[in-house]
Order: structure tokens, then C-alpha cells, then sequence
């Protein structure tokens, strides 16, 4: 509430405010040096603000951190262990950390295992780790006691296109269980499409968008294709055409399904067909 954040003459964060009350994935999307690890690193008390306080469940953050973090399951930046310890005596140890018994721990390491896809890994030395698999350890730790909220600093960061599929996958099975709220950053605004609720948009240190997905929702769609006898759709309100892409914005009551059975019925080959939404255009007209 209120949160400012300096770092000498530099204002990392400027008077920002957010309340989040229900199960969610909501997604902090910005360029790089926005703002966005910052305001995860203050949640999580590893920064100091320098005005402004965080309230989780009602408990100040800065006067209580124990008691307002019991909840909270965290992986912010990349992840790092101790070489000679295997992914389950890390888990272990943290478990240990968070009060569980070794058979409850037990448990939960072979649960979060199996979510985050590392049953395979938990007996390998973190040192043998690839960078993907330190993010999946990282994740799983992070989900160590069924926190209530968990937060992440860009988990697919730096991960194969397989890897980045992988870890949002595992962020959308998490979400749709609407038991807890995701709270993590990107810059990716095709990674905020996919996984979230909710996309916040920050710049500058400044909440500059915050809007849920569903409302976001465009008319319009792309299609790439064979379009060179094409000139008119019906139910289309517009059509752009480059090349071998047109975009379409659709009439009120037309389907996608109606407009490309129409465009196959007439003999257009289609090789790809791509949704819009607002958040392209919103994203750029905001971030400068």
C-alpha cells in the first residue's frame, strides 16, 4: 500500500498500490528494470520500501515478517542450492524449516515431485542440475507447506522453448485450481495471455494497467493463408491484408468457425490462425 522504493537518486517504485483478496494467477507484466522483481522483493521482505507498508492477511510484512510469510512460498531470480545436496535433501531441509515431521515431508516431497516433473532428479546432487530443472526445484520448494500465496520472479526465464511450455503448463494446472493466489512476473505479454487471471502492468516503477484477461477479449483475429482471390467475408466487420496474412475484425454475432468455413468453403488454404486481443496494443501504448 503506497509503496515507494529508492535507490539513491533512482525511484524504483512510486506510490503503488495493489489489494489482491481471492484465488487468482495474476501476472506483472513490464520491460526489464520497470519495477517488477522489486515489488516481489519487497512482498517477500528481502528489500526494505521506503515509504509504504505490505499487508498480508492483515499482518505488516516489515514488523512481523515470520508471522506475515508463514503463508507464502517464493522464487524470486534465479534459483540457486547447495551443489552437494540432492533436490530432496533441499526440499527436506526446507521442510524441516517450515515445522513438518519427516513423515509429512516425505509425502509432500513425492506430491511436489510429481507436479513440478522432477521425481526423476530429487536423488541427483542441485549441482548436476540444468538451469530448467533448478527452476523446477525452485518451484517445488517454493510450494513446501501448501502455501496460500505463491510468487515467482519470471520462472521461465532463461528456459528452452520445451522448458518455458513446461513450467506454464505447470502454472496453469496450479491456477485452475483456484486455491491460491500466482503472483509472478514477466515480460512476455504472450506468457501473461496464456497463464493469467489478471495482467497488472508496470513501467517505470508505476502501476500503469490492471484489468483481468476476460476483459480484454478482442474481436479480432489473424489468418495467415492463401488470400489472393479474397475480397469479401461475411460477418466481417474489417479486413487488413499483408502479404499472405489478413486480419479480420469481426461483426457483432460472428464466429471464428463461421469466417474460416467460409474462407475454406471459397478455396483459401490456411496455414495459421492467431487470436487478438487488447493487450498487445494496450501494452505498447502504455510502455514507453
Amino acid at each position: 500500500m503506497g509503496l515507494s522504493k529508492n535507490f539513491g537518486s533512482l525511484q524504483a517504485l512510486k506510490d503503488l498500490t495493489l489489494n489482491v483478496d481471492t484465488p487468482q494467477c495474476i501476472g506483472i507484466l513490464g520491460p526489464n528494470g520497470a519495477g517488477k522483481t522489486t515489488l516481489l522483493k519487497i512482498i517477500t521482505n528481502i528489500l526494505k520500501p521506503s515509504e509504504g507498508k505490505i499487508l498480508v492477511n492483515g499482518i505488516n510484512v516489515n514488523q512481523n515478517p515470520t508471522k506475515a510469510l508463514e503463508k507464502i512460498g517464493a522464487l524470486v531470480e534465479q534459483p540457486e542450492f547447495y551443489p552437494y545436496l540432492t533436490g530432496r535433501d533441499t526440499m527436506k531441509f526446507v521442510a524441516r524449516i517450515k515445522g513438518m515431521s519427516v513423515s509429512e515431508s516425505s509425502d509432500e516431497i513425492e506430491k511436489l515431485g510429481r507436479i513440478t516433473g522432477i521425481t526423476g532428479y530429487l536423488d541427483r546432487k542441485t549441482g548436476e542440475y540444468s538451469r530448467g530443472m533448478k527452476q523446477r526445484l525452485g518451484l517445488a520448494v517454493s510450494m513446501i507447506g501448501d502455501p496460500e500465496i505463491i510468487i515467482l520472479d519470471e520462472p521461465t526465464f532463461g528456459l528452452d522453448p520445451r522448458g518455458m511450455k513446461e513450467m506454464r503448463d505447470i502454472l496453469i494446472a496450479l491456477k485452475e485450481e483456484k486455491r491460491r493466489i500466482i503472483l509472478f512476473s514477466t515480460h512476455l505479454i504472450s506468457e501473461a495471455r496464456e497463464v493469467c487471471d489478471r495482467v497488472i502492468i508496470v513501467d517505470k516503477g508505476e502501476i500503469k494497467f490492471n484489468e483481468e484477461i476476460s476483459g480484454m477479449r478482442g474481436n479480432k483475429m489473424r489468418i495467415r493463408g492463401d488470400f489472393n482471390h479474397v475480397a469479401k467475408i461475411t460477418g466481417a466487420k474489417e479486413i487488413t491484408s499483408k502479404g499472405n496474412e489478413i486480419t479480420v475484425e469481426m461483426n457483432p454475432g460472428a464466429t471464428r468457425n463461421s469466417i474460416l468455413r467460409e474462407l475454406m468453403e471459397s478455396g483459401v488454404e490456411i496455414d495459421s490462425v492467431e487470436g487478438m486481443d487488447r493487450m498487445e496494443e494496450v501494452y505498447l501504448s502504455l510502455v514507453q
